[in-house]
């Protein structure tokens, strides 16, 4: 970009823009899993200030990211040349209607903030795991928090979303307004437009009962076998994630953790859907309390400054025996991969595969690996790291969830999508961003029209 195209730009920004030569710079160049080096940052301040970036970056064919908390794995909310919009200070968390528990907050706002804003009033919503994580992104794909069995994924919750398209268009979208667009970004990333507001229909939430329980590793497979019995018994209150931590030298060594949350603050009715995983096996450190939903939140660890996040994911349809001993044999121990696996059902199911542009409904778990590369290492290799740490439960699972993916490949992005929901989501890109604009995502390219 010219410095005469960049003075135009920054004459034109009620916020900031911030360039390689301001001071501010490197402090918000980069993203959890990659360095970036843009042009220039827009940190928005209006919605105004978002359609004159988007504006900027087609006039000027500049790749165009843009950044909400900026926890994406694939680390496009950062690029190198180009413009990226800081969604930041669209951070407000604002009651609406508080009979029907409405409320509205801004994509750049980070979860922790939110619930820590919403516990005040009684009300929650189920939304990831970490206090950094930003709502835009997180919402876009899906969302899964510490309530997902009792209240669904994120985006079940949501109501409307203010969005700036392509053109620079500014639109309200809900089931009744552009409901083509409400579907599409319900799962569909951010492929459509720059979302700076979301409604939320939020939960009565007083205190949950949760925490850590920590298991020797010796024994996965069998404890794996009874965590995964025990969930299929636990009402809906409860969710839980079964990790198999394979270490980090002598600082942290190889260990089973179980994670777990009773949506309720009824404390007899969790501590009895509780009990049975505090049965599992030897219990080597357990942390369960009760606390608010907020609390349950941790903050987010990143990796190690010679290495990025290389990870896939995908569903299992059930932990059958053959699922939890490939997991027991493959993961979780010293010099193997970790692995999370995170159970589903409840109400996730009780949403139509169709409803959503996440269409994933109905499998029993979900299994996350978060390998690790070299910071300096290729593509070619980060894609070999990640397929080798994934290539054992490749034969078994199902898809992927696109809040957890690392790469953005179209063969990675194609698993995300059963053909006909990824044909839909082609479609309306194809109405709101035919030229592919926002490209710097886990990307699906705009269908091709009649005449093309």
């Amino acid at each position: 970009m010219q410095p005469q195209s960049i003075t135009e730009l920054t004459n034109h920004i009620a916020g900031d823009v911030v360039l390689p030569d301001s001071s501010s710079y490197d402090a918000v160049r980069n993203v959890f899993n990659r360095a970036g080096s843009p042009a220039a940052i827009v940190r928005a301040q209006t919605t105004d200030d978002v359609s004159t970036a988007i504006r900027f970056a087609r006039e000027h064919q500049v790749a165009l990211s843009v950044r909400s908390g900026g926890h994406g794995l694939s680390g496009l909310a950062t690029n190198n040349g180009g413009l990226v919009i800081d969604l930041a200070r669209f951070n407000g968390v604002e009651i609406l209607d508080p009979a029907r528990h409405l409320v509205r907050v801004g994509a750049g706002a980070h979860w922790g903030d939110v619930a820590l804003a919403l516990a005040s009033h009684g009300l929650a919503i189920s939304s990831g795991d970490t206090r950094q994580v930003g709502v835009g992104g997180l919402t876009l794909g899906g969302g899964i928090g510490w309530m997902v069995r009792k209240y669904g994924l994120t985006i079940d919750s949501l109501e409307a979303a203010d969005l700036i398209t392509a053109d620079g268009r500014a639109l309200h979208v809900s089931a009744q307004e552009h409901p083509d667009l409400f579907w599409a970004i319900r799962g569909g990333g951010g492929n459509f437009g720059v979302v700076t507001s979301f409604d939320f229909h939020a939960q009565p939430s007083g205190e949950i009962v949760g925490g850590t329980v920590i298991y020797d590793p010796a024994d996965a497979e069998n404890l794996l076998s009874a965590w995964a019995g025990s969930m299929r018994e636990a009402p809906e209150e409860l969710s839980s994630t079964f990790v198999l931590f394979s270490g980090f030298g002598p600082q942290a060594p190889a260990q089973i953790m179980v994670l777990l949350c009773y949506a309720g603050d009824d404390e007899a009715a969790a501590n009895a859907a509780i009990k049975p995983f505090l049965q599992l096996g030897a219990v080597q450190k357990q942390d369960l309390q009760r606390k608010p939903y907020h609390a349950m939140l941790e903050d987010a660890v990143s990796p190690p400054p010679t290495l990025r996040v290389v990870g896939h994911d995908g569903f299992l349809k059930t932990l059958s025996a053959e699922a939890i001993a490939t997991l027991a044999t493959n993961y979780g121990q010293a010099g193997k991969p970790i692995a999370q696996i995170r159970a589903l059902g409840g109400a996730v199911d009780r949403v139509s595969q169709e409803a959503t542009a996440f269409a994933h409904r109905g499998n029993e778990a979900l299994v996350i690996v978060p390998a690790f590369a070299p910071k300096d290492a290729s593509d070619e290799q980060a894609q070999q790291i990640r397929q080798a740490a994934w290539q054992p439960l490749a034969p078994l699972a199902n898809g992927a969830f696109l809040n957890f993916l690392s790469d953005a490949s179209e063969a990675s992005i194609a698993a995300v999508y059963p053909s006909a929901t990824y044909a839909r989501l082609a479609h309306i890109k194809a109405t709101y961003d035919p030229d592919n604009i926002f490209n710097q995502n886990q990307n699906i390219k705009p269908a091709p029209t009649a005449q093309e």
